[in-house]
């Protein structure tokens, strides 16, 4: 029986809105489709979207971009060690910064015989604007690691880890262990060591530019620890208290306070730390769905190829007018972040399987993007579905969800050997979470037990593949202007 007649009745699965699903599956390397619904419908994305921030990220910085963060001081360091003046830190959206990172700046400045600043630390995070969340997303109040805010200069994706440990003492407070760093915060501790059950919850608010922290509840004792992560207001800042707290420890002393300003012009740099290249970082974000990766490539594209300082408005047009270069139709498109966790995206799902289609014929590129996606029941967002014998590491796909949408777009190998692009967007959906997933994963698991006669292909025989533009063909972008790009960590 031909795939797509074995498709259809599964659509029509209770958990799914017929009309609010939107699915495109497409036969590779030609793009021919197999089976569409409501395919041109603009629909909820969710993280699927990171597939377009991706796309275009690795096809226009491309996979080996570095990002940079730069250490200047006013002066030299002199021979007993001190900086006689400020020590600045400048960004340039680095999304990797996490506490070896700032341990590995430290170190350096250790090495080149620094030991005391007598000014202040200052981080200049210019090179992106301070717009902290695309249009869309959940307010201040939701304190959760996928809100996190965005920065040129940020530290442990925004997020801080509060490890809360029993007490041997019944009745006492447990202990608290904020990593990477403590002294940014105001911290409350109201939880208390019993022989009940755990019930704990950790809230983190922000008054008068201070993060505080409130832990409330119980936790038993002789329990192993609970650990929470909470988003982090003011990242420049964050990234200022983290750096002097592991720059103490490797015997550095700041005298001065904590600010955020501009490296002036006539300050020297004293050390330039690089991230992971590009092509790394993206795996990292779509395998665990790193929604603060997105929205800092988002902004990096604005700054490398618009200018500074870099915006989400800004990015979003590089994406969307790389996507259309492609010869894509992109009228349906609507993006407000990169990452898809705003409620007012909308893409067609035949724009996301295009987008999928096009890279899988891509050597220069589409290699990072294929490697990024979730694993069918081996890891990231997927290491719990597609955990059968039919399609276990079978299929390579982004998950998505928020309030309204379950999503999942990717690659699928069938029977004999045929790789497909699929999308499904399951909008409004009816049921639980688990039966949503269990409707889309139906979908893909019968694609992946498909054979090439179900497929109108003759068996062992290859299909008619078409001609299609390589993903890496530039799109019409604007050029980096003369002036920043001098500053830009581009390389």
């Amino acid at each position: 029986m031909p795939l797509a007649e074995r498709l259809a009745p599964l659509v029509r699965a209770p958990a799914l809105s017929p009309d609010e699903t939107g699915i495109a599956i497409l036969l590779l390397p030609e793009g021919r489709p197999i089976f569409t619904r409501n395919a041109d419908r603009p629909l909820l994305p969710a993280s699927t979207l990171k597939i377009l921030t991706s796309a275009a990220a690795l096809a226009l910085l491309k996979p080996e971009f570095l990002y940079q963060t730069r250490i200047f001081a006013d002066a030299p360091i002199d021979a007993a060690g001190t900086v006689a003046g400020n020590l600045y830190i400048q960004g340039f959206g680095a999304p990797d910064l996490i506490a070896e990172s700032w341990w590995l700046l430290a170190k350096r400045l250790s090495a080149l015989g620094l030991r005391r600043v007598d000014g202040d630390l200052v981080a200049d995070e210019s090179y992106f604007d301070t717009v902290r969340r695309p249009p869309g997303w959940p307010q201040l109040a939701a304190d959760s690691w996928y809100n996190a805010p965005v920065g040129a200069l940020s530290c442990n994706f925004n997020v801080v880890t509060v490890t809360v440990d029993p007490s041997p003492l019944l009745g006492a407070r447990p202990d608290l262990t904020l990593e990477p760093a403590a002294s940014y915060f105001q911290v409350l501790n109201r939880a208390t060591t019993t022989t009940g059950p755990n019930s704990l919850s950790v809230s983190r608010s922000f008054e008068n530019g201070q993060n505080g922290l409130v832990v409330t509840g119980t936790i038993r004792r002789g329990s192993g620890p609970a650990v929470f992560h909470r988003a982090v207001e003011e990242p420049a800042l964050y990234a200022l208290h983290t750096f002097r707290e592991i720059a103490r420890s490797e015997r550095i002393e700041i005298k001065g306070n904590l600010a955020v300003g501009a490296v002036p012009d006539k300050a020297r740099e004293l050390h330039a730390h690089e991230s992971r290249p590009l092509g790394a970082l993206v795996r990292d974000m779509n395998k665990n769905s790193n929604n603060f990766m997105a929205e800092m490539l988002v902004k990096t594209l604005a700054a490398q190829f618009v200018g500074t300082p870099g915006t989400t408005a800004a990015g979003l047009d590089v994406i969307r007018n790389y996507i259309a270069g492609l010869g894509i139709d992109v009228s349906g498109v609507r993006l407000m972040d990169g990452s898809g966790l705003s409620d007012e995206d909308r893409v067609p799902a035949r724009v996301l399987a295009e987008v999928l289609a096009r890279f899988w014929g891509d050597f220069e590129i589409g290699p990072e993007l294929v490697a990024s996606l979730p694993i069918g029941g081996a890891d990231g967002t997927l290491d719990e579905r597609f955990g059968g014998e039919g399609s276990r590491r079978r299929v390579r796909a982004k998950t998505g969800r928020i309030a309204g949408a379950l999503t999942l777009a990717g690659y699928a190998a069938n029977r004999d050997g045929r790789t497909l692009a699929f999308v499904v967007l399951a909008g409004r959906p009816r049921g639980t979470i688990d039966a949503v997933h269990r409707a889309i994963d139906r979908l893909v698991d019968e694609v992946v037990a498909s054979t090439d006669a179900d497929l109108g292909l003759n068996p062992g025989g290859a299909g008619a593949p078409g001609i299609r533009p390589e993903a890496s063909t530039p799109a019409p972008v604007p050029r980096p202007p003369s002036g920043p790009a001098t500053t830009s960590p581009r390389r």
